[in-house]
């Protein structure tokens, strides 16, 4: 699949499918690691598309696979967002006899704190990209920061699954 049609697409890359050799990269990277690790994984992927397509050293082939990674990373969030909830969960759960529940609060302040993460995330890679005013780099700006963001929240969200 050529880079052009995944950037043409925009959207409907929710649809993925992704080229599967960096999914494999994205998946080798991040598969065992522990929360602390995962950032080391940021930009593997999106290297080795950049390496190994004919226009991937280009703004647009630079973005588009910055963007591909940023999938990868997004259906990470999606896929581990059940367990991520079913844990704070179980924790309120242990804490519901305790001050009449007042403890209780993880699965709400999660919750919220998604929502407000999505928003800022949405706003803040709006702003780098704004920042760049007609230059090119904007779409690498806007894509950069998607990808970083959404790592980082991955990241966030694994250490709720492993032990402190």
């Amino acid at each position: 699949m050529g880079l052009g049609l995944l950037v043409l697409a925009g959207p409907a890359l929710a649809d993925r499918p992704y080229p599967e050799q960096y999914l494999l990269v994205f998946e080798a990277c991040v598969t065992d690691a522990t929360a602390d690790q995962l950032m080391q994984c940021v930009g593997d992927a999106a290297s080795a598309c950049m390496e190994a397509e004919p226009d991937g050293q280009t703004t647009f082939g630079m973005t588009a696979c910055m963007m591909i990674e940023a999938g990868f990373w997004d259906d990470r969030l999606n896929a581990m967002w059940p367990d991520v909830q079913a844990a704070v969960r179980a924790d309120d759960a242990a804490e519901a006899g305790i001050a009449e529940g007042a403890f209780a609060q993880r699965a709400e302040a999660l919750l919220t704190a998604q929502r407000a993460w999505i928003a800022f995330r949405d706003a803040e890679c709006a702003l780098d990209y704004a920042l760049w005013g007609a230059g090119s780099m904007r779409s690498i700006a806007a894509a950069s920061c998607k990808l970083d963001m959404t790592a980082a929240r991955v990241q966030r969200l694994q250490t709720l699954l492993e032990p402190m």
